[in-house]
């Protein structure tokens, strides 16, 4: 299992690369489902941020309320 840091950095590695090489988009995709499952929403939307992935095309989660 990989460590948050080490998601981070695939997602890092591979942003600036994304319409350039191949399944960049898949990766980074992958990373950031693997943030959510294992750290949370906010990780992954901290994730989005953090490395500018809303400018791409990727949109943070929004949380459910609950009733």
């Amino acid at each position: 299992m990989k460590t948050r840091k080490q998601w981070r950095k695939i997602i890092a590695d591979n942003a600036p690369e994304v319409d350039v090489l191949p399944y960049s988009h898949n990766l980074i995709t992958l990373a950031l489902e693997a943030i959510d499952l294992e750290w949370g929403e906010a990780a992954a939307n901290k994730a989005i941020r953090d490395f500018g992935l809303e400018q791409l095309g990727w949109k943070m989660k929004k949380r459910k309320r609950e009733r």
